[in-house]
């Protein structure tokens, strides 16, 4: 390829800006869509892993076998196990944990009932393994027994205020056991399942429920730590009746839901990128039929057909790279918007994503991989789609391209 070649197809694309635009712009539309439907669709997984591990789950937890299918305390861990655990974790060096005990049960107010998910927890060490202790509206976190941190959508429907006392009814060894609470802080998630949540210290959840172990031992790993090397690794070292669980154990429906968004996205990746290629061949094709006579003209003053047909590939591959920096750019722009501002999906997502755990404000992601990967797919659609008028081009007989012209 000489600098003649390309300085040929670049004029040639300007000679007819209307049409060059055109193709730029079936260009452009195409990068800006799988760049943006990447990183849309990689934040969505992405805000929802994040913010469960952040504020509610934990990186990973350590439960004991069978919970999950019947997740009531006397099925949890055993004071034994839980001291086993916590052991088994320490062992791999984690930065955080904190044990949990978990129950259904209800509160009671001055002005309302209401059924709400029991957690317990360490004071101390649940704000080294999450976050939620940021997200406080008003009030502080829990310190001490008899302190009940709650929802501020739970506590206005409840009509509960701070240092206010609250009634707390679960289900015990020896029938339904109460306990009163002081409401001392109010929290917002954007995780709806959070919004029917109270905590209280894991001393308080063990004698509402008359068990001394733990339904959970909540993990947080080193920022850059690896989950599943994490959990390989806890594996391998846990005794008999413990199970290691991420964010897809904790939460099924969120498996299949990631799995069939990335099959989803494999055809609409596919049907943008033929929309630009026929876009891009269809106005291609027109400019070589239209430029027969000249075509024919430059092959009898000498110019090589496979010089010719360059020329056509070249014209694509500069509308492509044109097209791609124009659009990649808008897209990417779009992604680092709402990877700062998100959007917010509580009305589409509903019951639904409060039963999957997503959250309500999602956020988009950006990484230089999805311009490689978008740029590589507009390339080779181009190419493709310049090859039929190319290889027209290079079959032209110059004497007929003269005469049919």
């Amino acid at each position: 390829m000489s600098l003649t070649t390309t300085r040929i197809a670049w004029r040639n694309l300007w000679r007819h800006p209307q049409r060059t635009a055109l193709m730029i712009a079936i260009v452009a539309f195409g990068s800006c869509m799988i760049l943006v439907m990447w990183g849309l669709t990689d934040g969505f997984f992405g805000s929802m892993t994040h913010i469960q591990a952040s504020e509610n789950l934990g990186d990973f937890q350590l439960r004991a076998v069978g919970y999950a299918d019947d997740p009531i305390p006397s099925n949890s861990l055993t004071p034994e196990q839980a001291a086993v655990a916590v052991e088994a974790a320490q062992g791999l060096r984690v930065q955080s944990l904190a044990p949990r005990l978990e129950t259904a049960g209800m509160l009671r107010s001055a002005y309302g009932t209401d059924g709400v998910l029991i957690r317990g927890v360490d004071p101390v060490r649940e704000q080294a393994v999450t976050t939620l202790q940021k997200n406080l509206t008003a009030g502080r976190y829990l310190a001490e027994s008899g302190e009940i941190v709650l929802s501020a959508k739970m506590a206005e429907g409840l009509d509960v205020r701070l240092g206010e006392r609250v009634v707390l009814l679960a289900q015990g060894d020896d029938g339904t056991a109460s306990q009163a609470f002081t409401a001392v802080g109010l929290f917002a998630s954007t995780l709806g399942s959070l919004e029917r949540m109270v905590l209280i210290p894991i001393e308080d959840a063990r004698a509402l429920t008359g068990w001394e172990g733990a339904t959970a031992i909540a993990v947080n790993l080193p920022q850059g730590g690896s989950v599943q090397r994490a959990i390989a690794r806890m594996e391998s070292g846990l005794p008999e009746g413990i199970v290691a669980a991420d964010y897809y154990d904790l939460v099924p429906l969120a498996r299949a839901l990631i799995a069939g968004g990335v099959i989803k996205m494999i055809p609409f990746v596919v049907l943008i990128s033929l929309l630009a290629g026929f876009g891009v061949a269809n106005t291609t094709f027109y400019s070589v039929l239209e430029r027969t006579r000249e075509f024919g003209v430059m092959t009898a003053v000498g110019m090589g057909r496979r010089m010719l047909a360059l020329v056509v590939l070249l014209e694509s591959v500069f509308v492509a790279a044109i097209g791609f920096v124009a659009g990649g750019g808008i897209g990417y722009g779009a992604l680092v918007y709402f990877s700062r501002v998100g959007m917010n999906f509580g009305g589409i997502l509903g019951e639904m994503g409060t039963e999957l755990g997503i959250p309500t404000i999602l956020y988009a992601s950006t990484s230089g991989y999805y311009w490689i990967a978008a740029f590589s797919v507009v390339v080779f659609t181009a190419l493709v789609a310049a090859w039929y008028p190319a290889r027209r081009a290079n079959r032209l007989e110059p004497v007929t391209a003269i005469r049919e012209g």
